[in-house]
């Protein structure tokens, strides 16, 4: 032990007065056998050659097995979100505190075959270099088609999560998201984490729902822990079914007992609108980080307070980074040459900079929507102009409250251009700025009574036609999503006869009229593919 180690080797020492071992480094053998040595702060001692020993060497895993591991900061995180989570986005709530991004659901099937799918950045994925750490959310039921869809972009991100947590009826059709959690497709979705696992460089995680038994949520997890999962962000809700999405509150509890039964770090995502709800969610669930997704829709501010609440890992790492930058710089200096690859790391020595800047202070958070509103214009100036219905849904969630305040807000969602969107932005500033200048409408505030009361009948229409389309599958012996094919439920985008095919649903659907509602005019009889009602158009296949 001690005795093969000559003057200045990296050793530990027994250090009385802490009880413990330490690092130390020998710096001289007296003749009687003990051992001066020269502590890790500067102080020495004489020690006996039993209080000596080599330091442990921690085994080195292969660089796949350390990648795989290196988990990216994340106790601040954006959720992924379908128009929700694009890269403009992203990058405003960079600013704020978020330490770590999911894309958008990515689909795996085209997205592995199709180059110009993935070139599309609507399609999920599209990135820049200060866009990182970057996880990308991908859905699918195949093993090696998602692994084939993970290898186009595991060099752009940081880890590729699964998609286990859609309830929507896209997902229930196509066998993917929540309607994977089932028992029956268990070792399929195990193959799946294990087949990512091994075949990428970087971690993989898993969004998850809820089952409907505590205990089968702790087994499945950890079956998906073994497979290989390195992170499980959980929604703490109910998966539901294709026609019953939320459920009201998270379930915060059954993330806590989530926590208790795995070694992989856990997020929580539900029930965080401030950053009061961020606060009490770590505290409940004991979670190592909280997932926000309406929360960041409403303020991409959400994390603002984080520089002052917690320490950054990602701070750290940045840091760390700029140190072998340092490092490559003296020896570049010194007339060493570098390989190209040290050479890259010093050209990102800028764009480290100037993330180690905005982690270490960072812009103070703008209180106003108006102004996050704007914020979010400016970066899609930047990186890149999403359709516009994405920009008018951002614009809107932020922005909500001023924009009806001064009667905006029904005018703004059927806004035409980007050019339009923000011209209604400049005039609510006005009213803001000039508080004598706004006129309430009581005209413009019947128009937009009438226009929440026609939503509500509608929703409600829309729920009872679910409800009779749920029943009539049962009858027919068929899952229900066959039957809701044809309908543009939820949504109404598709029509028939100019309105919804659920707005056939009037009787009991009525807003103050007793539950009777009288039938809107139209054609009673259809003359093209497009007006069949759907149980005819069914009974015609």
């Amino acid at each position: 032990m001690g005795s093969n180690g000559g003057p200045a080797s990296a050793m530990q020492g027994f250090r009385e007065a802490e009880d413990a071992w330490e690092s130390c480094t020998i710096r001289k053998r007296k003749k009687d056998g003990r051992v001066k040595v020269v502590w890790d702060d500067g102080s020495t001692a004489v020690l006996q050659e039993d209080q000596i020993r080599e330091k442990p060497q921690r085994p080195k895993k292969p660089l796949k097995e350390a990648l795989r591991h290196r988990l990216p900061p994340h106790k601040f995180v954006m959720a992924p979100m379908v128009g929700g989570s694009e890269l403009p986005f992203r990058m405003l709530a960079r600013r704020y505190g978020v330490q770590t991004c999911y894309t958008p659901m990515i689909y795996s099937g085209p997205f592995a075959s199709d180059a110009s799918y993935r070139a599309a950045p609507e399609n999920g994925f599209h990135t820049c270099e200060g866009d990182r750490p970057l996880v990308a959310h991908f859905c699918g039921n195949d093993p090696q088609v998602l692994l084939k869809a993970a290898k186009h972009v595991a060099h752009q991100v940081d880890a590729i999560d699964l998609n286990l947590g859609c309830p929507q009826r896209i997902a229930h059709s196509g066998h993917f998201g929540s309607y994977l959690l089932d028992e029956p497709d268990r070792e399929l979705v195990c193959s799946i984490i294990r087949t990512l696992a091994d075949g990428l460089p970087i971690p993989v995680f898993c969004k998850i729902r809820l089952l409907d038994d505590l205990e089968a949520t702790l087994k499945m997890v950890r079956q998906f822990e073994a497979a290989g999962a390195s992170l499980i962000a959980v929604h703490a809700r109910y998966r539901g079914t294709a026609t019953r999405r939320r459920d009201g509150p998270a379930h915060l509890e059954q993330v806590a007992a989530i926590k208790k039964v795995v070694k992989v770090p856990v997020l929580s995502n539900g029930n965080v609108r401030t950053w009061e709800d961020v606060m009490n969610n770590l505290e409940t669930t004991g979670a190592d980080g909280v997932m926000s997704a309406e929360g960041m829709l409403d303020d991409p501010c959400l994390y603002a307070n984080a520089r002052q609440a917690a320490d950054s890992p990602e701070l750290e790492e940045v840091q760390k980074k700029l140190r072998i930058v340092a490092k490559l710089e003296k020896r570049a200096a010194a007339g060493e040459e570098l390989t190209e690859k040290q050479q890259a790391k010093i050209k990102r020595k800028g764009t480290l900079l100037e993330r180690q800047a905005s982690l270490s202070a960072g812009p103070e958070a703008p209180s106003s929507g108006l102004a996050k509103a704007r914020l979010y214009l400016k970066e899609i100036k930047k990186y890149w102009i999403p359709p516009l219905s994405t920009i008018i849904f951002h614009c809107r969630r932020m922005a909500k409250r001023e924009l009806t305040e001064y009667q905006l807000l029904e005018d703004f969602v059927k806004c035409t251009s980007q050019a339009e969107v923000e011209k209604m932005l400049t005039e609510a500033e006005g009213y803001r700025d000039n508080p004598g200048s706004f006129k309430f409408s009581e005209e413009k505030a019947k128009k937009a009574r009438e226009e929440r009361e026609k939503k509500i009948y509608e929703e409600e229409c829309r729920k009872k036609f679910e409800a009779r389309m749920a029943r009539k599958a049962a009858r027919m012996g068929v899952a229900v999503s066959e039957l809701l094919k044809p309908t543009a439920v939820p949504g109404g985008k598709l029509h028939f006869n100019s309105e919804p095919t659920w707005l056939q649903e009037q009787t009991g659907c009525g807003l103050g009229d007793g539950g009777q509602r009288k039938r809107k005019p139209g054609p009673k009889t259809a003359t093209d593919s497009n007006q069949i009602p759907v149980g005819k158009r069914h009974r015609a296949k």
